[in-house]
């Protein structure tokens, strides 16, 4: 079934559906059930509404024309390889050479497709878009990671020329595997 799809920015009008997206954790192993105290989940809101109005964040949105349903987004973030975190990040474990002089390089976030239009190509329109932004904001390397166990995902991601750069846990006991996919 072929559907009328436009992409577009998100807006501070999705930040409730970007908010509802996050907290899905499809794809995500729990360790633990997380219930978000009131005050744990305005400071959610607030983490993403910055990729709505950060000019180094973003997020792009896949909206049914006819039914104006939100049925995809992608978020994503400048990072650069040499800055110091807060959070436990592996980008230190990876080869300086793959990275661009000044370290930098566009980070997805977030890929997520509605159930009812998986399949039909939209995660790879939206990692399309996503290379445009990184080329937009003159990065050449675009890193995402996902859990092992989720294979489709690394299928698609080393179907669009993204090839593995590391296997193992990154902030907790879960196996991901760390992909890049050098833009030109």
């Amino acid at each position: 079934m072929k559907h009328s799809i436009r992409k577009r920015k998100a807006n501070i009008e999705d930040l409730d559906f970007l908010v509802y997206v996050d907290l899905l954790d499809e794809g995500i192993t729990q360790l633990e059930e997380q219930k978000l105290s009131k005050t744990e989940l305005e400071a959610h809101y607030d983490k993403i509404k910055t990729f709505i109005d950060d000019k180094d964040r973003g997020a792009l949105i896949l909206e049914n024309i006819e039914t104006k349903q939100r049925i995809g987004t992608i978020m994503y973030c400048i990072s650069c390889r040499d800055k110091e975190y807060p959070w436990k990040t592996i980008y230190h474990e990876l080869d300086r050479e793959i990275f661009q002089e000044d370290g930098r390089f566009l980070e997805i976030f977030q890929l997520w497709i509605d159930s009812g239009y998986r399949r039909h190509g939209y995660g790879t329109q939206l990692k399309r878009f996503v290379e445009d932004e990184a080329i937009r904001h003159r990065v050449n390397l675009v890193y995402t990671h996902t859990e092992e166990s989720n294979q489709h995902v690394i299928d698609l991601n080393l179907k669009l020329g993204y090839k593995e750069v590391r296997r193992g846990p990154i902030w907790d006991e879960i196996t991901r595997v760390s992909l890049i996919k050098y833009i030109k």
